[in-house]
């Protein structure tokens, strides 16, 4: 039991390595913790038990704030909603489950609970639609291991963390030899410090002048039909005295009508936009009529300047934005029928956006967690664009922990990342990850900043997860079979 508890402990740590709390080496106190429940563990049964409840641990209190948008928006009492959230996170516990009980059969050594971890992270950030959230490696954004993000991304971050925890412990551990696993580590740190101080990429152009454009309409007010006009009353005066020459960004849903309903409007903001030299980009719901029955899109589009640009979000969210099993379980409790929860997913093959001469690689909200998705389609971008709504939120730790993790992907691709939100966040962020403007959360204004448009290809950009991936699945099982042949003899 001891034991147990301590593998519980170890995993409510986890999150406060993260955003709101920035705590970053506690994403290393918390895997070493972990790793020494599951050393101490007599079966690899009682591993798997310990890696659930480190799961647990990680998710219940890491996820928490899920249960905001069903029960404020949802209209799903507490006593629903809660015990949804904690299905959620015990669900994705079994992911660590799993990963403790391999390791434990396999040895247990530092390399193969690293690997076995980094594979089953991957495993749950593609898995039906995936839940990529909380990966251990978004902890190191502001350290000097970030050098290693545009080499292997997110990926080796995680590796290179887990690695280096499970080590310490086994370097405590007699009998275990820890030599083979501490190079390893040694090399990674090596290479992310090298790699830190070199650009993979390169500028592609003069500066540009943006603005991003925070509405911060109520999540409870935005979709009621009596808001429409305010709503384009609100964005029409932020944006009406804009300087010259800019780009100008409305955030995921910015109109809660489709763009073929309000086209005059929207073309005409952007018309006015465009006379003075500047573009507008807007995020809206489209609908496509040229099948029967119609589809319905969650956009981003480059509206009223003479361009078609416009990018359908191709990752939705489970019970957001469509309804698994729809015929089934729709009408059953409210928060099944939230507002524009029947989208269709966009086709892997559409084209980025372009603007002012430049090519924009678009990401809507959910969508910045996915590194392969955001590397393959940032190609010959020269600046990645986010928009989103985390309103759906409040006040939780939430929209901090998906800023954290979208930053990421600027350092990844070597580009400049804006990100418009109706309430926050909203922010430039450099090529190396480092925040250069934002606007407060919870507050209606306008951002103007700049950004520097890039060319070129990081590492991880032609390569993608799969060479940490194999280097993984290398530690897990050969490291693994080394491990158990020692005992044997």
């Amino acid at each position: 039991m001891p034991n147990l508890l301590l593998a519980l402990i170890a995993g409510l740590l986890f999150p406060l390595a993260f955003a709101p709390y920035d705590l970053w080496p506690l994403v290393l106190v918390s895997a070493a913790l972990g790793y020494t429940a599951l050393v101490r563990s007599p079966t690899p049964g009682r591993a798997f038990t310990a890696g659930w409840l480190y799961g647990v641990g990680m998710f219940g209190f890491g996820i928490s704030w899920l249960h905001v948008s069903m029960t404020d928006y949802g209209f799903m009492p507490l006593w629903m909603s809660i015990p949804f959230t904690a299905l959620f996170a015990m669900g994705l516990a079994l992911f660590y489950g799993l990963a403790f009980w391999f390791t434990k059969r396999r040895g247990p050594r530092a390399m193969v609970f690293a690997g076995a971890w980094l594979v089953l992270d991957w495993v749950r950030g593609g898995l039906l639609t995936g839940f990529p959230w909380l990966y251990a490696g978004y902890a190191a954004i502001d350290t000097p291991l970030a050098g290693l993000a545009p080499l292997g991304g997110v990926w080796v971050l995680t590796l290179t963390l887990v690695l280096a925890a499970a080590t310490v412990v086994d370097l405590a551990r007699p009998r275990v030899s820890a030599g083979a696993a501490l190079a390893v580590v040694l090399i990674l740190v090596t290479a992310g410090l090298l790699a830190g101080r070199h650009a993979f990429t390169h500028p592609s152009g003069p500066r540009q002048q943006v603005a991003l454009v925070q509405g911060n309409i109520p999540q409870d007010l935005k979709w009621l039909v009596t808001m429409r006009d305010e709503t384009q009353e609100i964005y029409h005066s932020l944006t009406a005295d804009l300087p010259e020459d800019t780009l100008v960004i409305w955030p995921e849903s910015a109109m809660i009508e489709f763009y073929q309903d309000i086209r005059g409007f929207v073309d005409g903001e952007g018309e006015r936009i465009a006379a003075k030299g500047g573009a507008l980009i807007s995020g809206l719901p489209w609908r496509d009529a040229s099948t029967y029955p119609p589809r319905y899109h969650n956009s981003v589009a480059v509206v009223g300047t003479g361009h078609d640009g416009v990018y359908h979000k191709q990752k939705l969210v489970p019970f957001g934005e469509y309804v698994p099993l729809e015929s089934l379980i729709r009408g059953w409790i409210p928060f099944f029928d939230l507002p524009m929860s029947s989208f269709t997913p966009g086709s892997p093959d559409q084209p980025n956006l372009f603007a002012l001469g430049q090519e924009i690689a678009p990401a809507i909200c959910y969508e910045m967690l996915y590194p392969a998705q955001v590397a393959e389609r940032t190609g010959n971008a020269d600046v990645l664009l986010t928009i989103s709504n985390d309103a759906w939120f409040g006040h939780s730790a939430g929209p901090l922990q998906h800023f954290q993790m979208t930053r990421l992907r600027a350092l990844e691709t070597g580009r400049w990342l804006l990100r418009g939100t109706n309430n926050g966040v909203t922010a430039v962020v450099d090529a190396r990850g480092q925040v250069r403007d934002r606007l407060p959360q919870f507050e209606r204004g306008v951002l103007i900043s700049e950004y520097q448009p890039r060319q070129g290809q990081t590492p991880f950009m032609v390569a993608g997860v799969w060479p940490t991936l194999l280097l993984a699945l290398a530690m897990a099982v050969l490291a693994g079979g080394e491990g158990r042949r020692r005992v044997s003899r």
